[in-house]
């Protein structure tokens, strides 16, 4: 068998973020067998030197890179992570040109014919890429033209291009849990990485501008409340790695799942210190009890907006009066706790706004996070919303915003409320 080289692309560091797709790649190439490493780019320096170094002491045959976002989706100041990952295939291909590139992750598998033209790297998987990594170094290690991979896309010598479609497996319990160790590099503790859990894949939700449905399926695929305190154990046990975030795009859905993983966590009694993303609407009294005596310190809702008129327009499913008992629920329980807001979606106005604003300081909400803007994604209303672009001008940011809103009168109407509110923050 060659070797592998796992590099995680991510560069951004407010805090870094553990690659767990990366390592859940790292786990299923260790657990048939292949030899791998991984470099994940937040701990290194993003210069061909550094690269090639490790391209030198290690000589892998295939590199696996892996994209997590497209960019920093901010509206006001713009990035595109295009040019950093065009520039790491290139220094992969000065190094070596016949090293077989193979791209993943879940930047790519938004638009992966887009990135395969823009990078040239040789192959890209979409979807869940556990299986399929495996399957295709088989076969390209065996000399054949790799095809009938679940999310394999790469195109010919004679220009066409080859697609299977991905499959998304029911079963999401392995043998293996993802890599905590395996890096070429060592992991700087100072550097505060966030380490993170996946309790489930799917979301059957229908957020307007969400891309989670497309990338990982509407059928909500759970893992064994077990299986996640197994591993959780072995964070702590082995790796002393006590603090994390579940980072499912909901938790609390199906609530009984999440109530369950909680059960099972104030049964192992570890010290832990954890937080996780919500949705109002499946929020209770007993649901944020168990999540403090499991070990949650801090929980966000994606709320979005305030106003019922704005929450209708991106297809939540809540209210106001939902908003409204979470805040007395998380406090009851002296359990922190922080909204996300996006400002200038389809039916915002600067009534809406302010209709949001006030209220979060009816409710003396302490921690807001609001975003400009929307992102317009593929395979999501907001893109036929906006009438459709071509797939190749979204590799690159572009947001929507409210024709009844300026992106200069939303920050004009915020202003007043963060200075008297310092832990809100709009960006």
């Amino acid at each position: 068998m060659g070797r592998v080289l796992l590099i995680s692309a991510n560069t951004e560091k407010r805090p870094p973020v553990f690659p767990l797709g990366l390592s859940y790649i790292h786990a299923s190439l260790v657990a048939s067998g292949w030899e791998a490493g991984m470099l994940d780019m937040t701990q290194l320096d993003y210069t061909r030197e550094a690269v090639t170094n490790y391209l030198n002491a290690y000589a892998p045959d295939y590199i696996g890179l892996s994209i997590r976002n497209l960019d920093n989706c901010c509206m006001q100041y713009p990035r595109s992570f295009v040019d950093q990952v065009c520039l790491m295939v290139d220094w992969v291909r000065e190094w070596n040109s016949r090293a077989s590139i193979i791209l993943g992750g879940a930047g790519f598998s938004l638009l992966p014919r887009q990135w395969l033209q823009e990078t040239g790297a040789d192959y890209g998987i979409v979807g869940d890429g556990c299986d399929s990594i495996v399957e295709l170094l088989g076969q390209l290690e065996a000399g054949q033209v790799p095809s009938a991979v679940s999310g394999l896309m790469f195109r010919t010598r004679a220009g066409e291009w080859n697609y299977w479609s991905p499959y998304a497996p029911e079963q999401l319990d392995q043998e293996y849990f993802p890599s905590r160790s395996g890096f070429l590099h060592s992991y700087d503790v100072e550097r505060r990485v966030r380490h993170n859990v996946l309790t489930k894949r799917g979301c059957a939700l229908s957020c307007t501008y969400c891309a989670y449905p497309s990338l990982e399926g509407r059928a909500v695929r759970l893992r064994s409340p077990k299986r996640i305190a197994d591993e959780i154990e072995q964070m702590v046990v082995q790796y002393d790695i006590g603090s994390f975030d579940f980072v499912d795009s909901v938790f609390n859905y199906p609530l009984e799942h999440a109530e369950e993983i909680c059960r099972e966590l104030i049964g192992r009694t570890l010290p832990l210190s954890w937080g996780c993303f919500l949705n109002p609407r499946f929020f209770t009294a007993e649901f944020a009890g168990l999540l403090k005596q499991a070990g949650c310190t801090e929980v966000e809702f994606g709320i979005d907006s305030g106003s019922d008129i704005c929450l209708r327009s991106f297809k939540k499913n809540f209210r106001q009066a939902e908003i409204r008992t979470v805040v007395q629920l998380c406090r009851d329980q002296e359990l922190d706790f922080s909204f996300c807001l996006l400002i200038g979606g389809p039916e915002e106005t600067p009534e809406t706004l302010h209709e949001t604003l006030d209220l979060m300081e009816e409710l003396a909400v302490q921690r807001i996070f609001g975003l400009f803007g929307i992102r317009i994604l593929p395979s999501t209303d907001m893109y036929s919303y906006v009438g459709s672009p071509e797939p190749d001008e979204l590799l690159h940011p572009k947001f929507f915003m409210s024709p009844q809103l300026s992106l200069e009168q939303a920050n004009s109407i915020c202003a007043p409320y963060r200075e008297r509110n310092p832990d809100w923050m709009f960006i």
